[in-house]
């Protein structure tokens, strides 16, 4: 079966299978996941509306209490003459508009002395029973019994507060503060819209009793009834299911939290309700349930389409891939496959691509083994038929050098011949390293003793061409494990190469620094003619140079010490405009670097 056809049944099987059971799990996990969340909602914002509310009366609570203990209340004692109490106390309505319905202050005799509304200066006031006594920072409020009637267009909440005679003992009246409760009303009915929708607001006394609602409960005529004293199930914030009666016929969830006080202050055993109905609640999700349905009949109608689409995105792109494999079999090239498709598709095209990059960079290392061992070949030959001869014409040279009667012209041609002869020693010398380096003695060195002597062996080359030798190095010694002499070659070469290339009073900076802890990187810049980028690859191949008179195997053989050490190097470009070449050596011979 071909993997079209094969993806598009599997496709199509599975869509349908999966189709059924989603949309039922989907149903149940929205439903109950809108639950949870509509019931944290509520929670949360029965403990937020239960704050505010705490905070809001003991402000209340706190003003009646502060106001009571200022020197100006003291006026009262000798009947507000002056009328200065009587003008403090309507600043102070003014100064809270909205919050409190008046302000007055009543004698011993239950006649209202001073008030911010001047008609009831000298009225007689009948004093409700104490509902709540109340502790505020250094002293007691006392709220008096709520007298509420339907429709609830007047609600006072009397807060008292006794003023003491601050020139004798004993007190000398009250100072009356009528919050109007009709504010907690408004934050309750903005609380109650939301947008799961309409919820109910109740506002418990410590015995059950409402003393506040939204206006959905107000108009139910609920408050000062004990309608809801059994719902507090318990006495911490918390989530509960509860049949509507009498706000709805259907079930509610609950949020409720009870009063912690304001900073441990006026806790007067309050606790708030907020109630939604459930049906209101999992309209959204009954909605959901046909939109499902909708959808599972849309997919039974398309997935035909959408499976044969996906199958052939899928499967083109595996045919292109394997085009492209076999004509890389038949026609090797290095230009990657470039197949577009699902990222796993993509995935394994540059997989494909990496494999034929590392194709070709194992063929150009076995090219360059090969090269390797036509030198080794060449040095052998060359140690056996030309150093034992060379060798007897070098010594032969010399001696004649010893004949006085030699001519001038004699003289010339055989220091010629000495010259000559030890130019192909070093030559063979050279071969000979490069096809047979010597096995080296890892020791701890210090790597910048190691530079510091191969710069003082080179000091005169440089100073004759005025070239300028700049180190830069870590001010703590760098400690690894190496062959010295070994390095010391690799060293000379680099150094010596960039004062035969760079010109007269040019420039050569060499800088160490450290990487990660694990290894050296040494970098080796000059500011001459550069390496054309063509040639950075090939530098370190036998017998390439672009120099006149060279050889071509000082890098290669540079390069096999630099990878005896489990080092790397490179060459590239200078920031100083010249060649760059980099070394990194490990610390220890136990790591290598890639």
């Amino acid at each position: 079966m071909h993997i079209h056809r094969m993806l598009l049944i599997s496709f199509f099987l599975l869509l349908l299978l999966a189709t059924v059971p989603i949309v039922v799990l989907s149903f149940y996990a929205s439903r109950v996941a809108l639950e949870t969340e509509i019931g944290r909602s509520l929670k949360n914002d029965a403990s937020m509306l239960m704050e505010q509310i705490d905070m809001l009366i003991f402000e209340r609570l706190q003003n009646v209490h502060s106001w009571s203990h200022l020197d100006i209340i003291q006026e009262g004692r000798i009947g507000d003459v002056d009328k200065r109490l009587a003008q403090f106390l309507g600043e102070l309505e003014r100064g809270y508009p909205g919050v409190y319905r008046n302000l007055f202050y009543l004698d011993k005799d239950n006649r209202i002395v001073a008030a911010g509304d001047p008609a009831l200066i000298t009225h007689s006031f009948q004093s409700q029973a104490d509902w709540i006594h109340a502790q505020v920072p250094h002293g007691e409020v006392f709220l008096e019994e709520l007298q509420l009637q339907p429709p609830y267009e007047q609600a006072d909440l009397l807060i008292r507060a006794p003023v003491h005679n601050n020139y004798a003992s004993g007190d000398i009246g009250q100072l009356y503060g009528v919050f109007d409760l009709r504010q907690i009303f408004r934050v309750f009915d903005q609380s109650s819209h939301s947008a799961s929708g309409e919820r109910f607001v109740i506002l418990l006394d410590s015995t059950g009793r409402t003393i506040a609602a939204s206006a959905a409960a107000r108009d139910k005529k609920l408050l000062l009834t004990d309608t809801f004293a059994n719902w507090k199930l318990h006495e911490q914030n918390g989530i509960a299911v509860h049949t509507g009666k009498p706000l709805t016929d259907s079930s509610v969830l609950v949020g409720y939290a009870v009063s912690k006080g304001y900073q441990g202050y006026a806790n007067m055993g309050w606790s708030l309700l907020v109630i939604q109905s459930t049906q209101q609640a999992f309209q959204p999700i009954w909605d959901l349930w046909w939109l499902f349905c909708s959808v599972f009949i849309v997919t039974g109608l398309i997935a035909g389409g959408v499976a044969q689409g996906v199958a052939r995105r899928i499967a083109k792109p595996l045919l292109d891939l394997t085009a492209w494999v076999q004509r890389f079999q038949t026609a090797p090239d290095r230009i990657s496959p470039n197949i577009s498709g699902a990222r796993e598709v993509r995935e394994l095209s540059t997989a494909f691509g990496q494999l034929a990059e590392d194709l070709e960079r194992s063929r150009q290392q076995v090219i360059h083994a090969a090269k390797l061992a036509v030198v080794g070949e060449m040095a052998a030959i060359m140690a056996h038929e030309v150093r034992t001869p060379l060798g007897i014409l070098q010594t032969t040279a010399q001696m004649l050098q010893w004949e006085t009667a030699l001519s001038p012209e004699g003289q010339e041609m055989t220091q010629m011949i000495v010259a000559e002869s030890a130019r192909l020693n070093r030559l063979i010398s050279t071969l000979l390293d490069c096809a047979r380096p010597r096995l080296p003695n890892m020791q701890a060195q210090d790597l910048h003793k190691i530079i510091t002597r191969v710069i003082d062996l080179l000091a005169t080359q440089a100073q004759k061409k005025a070239i300028q030798v700049d180190w830069l190095m870590p001010a703590n010694t760098a400690i690894i494990e190496c062959d010295e002499e070994l390095l010391v070659q690799v060293f000379l070469n680099l150094i010596l190469n960039a004062i035969q290339i760079v010109p007269a009073g040019g420039r050569i900076r060499v800088r160490t620094d450290y990487l990660n802890g694990e290894s050296v990187k040494i970098t080796i810049e000059d500011n001459g003619p550069g390496i054309p980028p063509g040639n950075c690859e090939r530098l370190f191949d036998p017998f390439f140079t672009t120099r006149e008179g060279g050889i071509g195997l000082g890098l290669t053989v540079t390069q096999q010490i630099v990878t005896v050490h489990n080092g790397h190097l490179s060459a590239g470009q200078s920031d100083l405009g010249g060649a760059c070449f980099t070394l990194l050596l490990p610390f220890s011979q136990g790591e290598k670097i890639c």
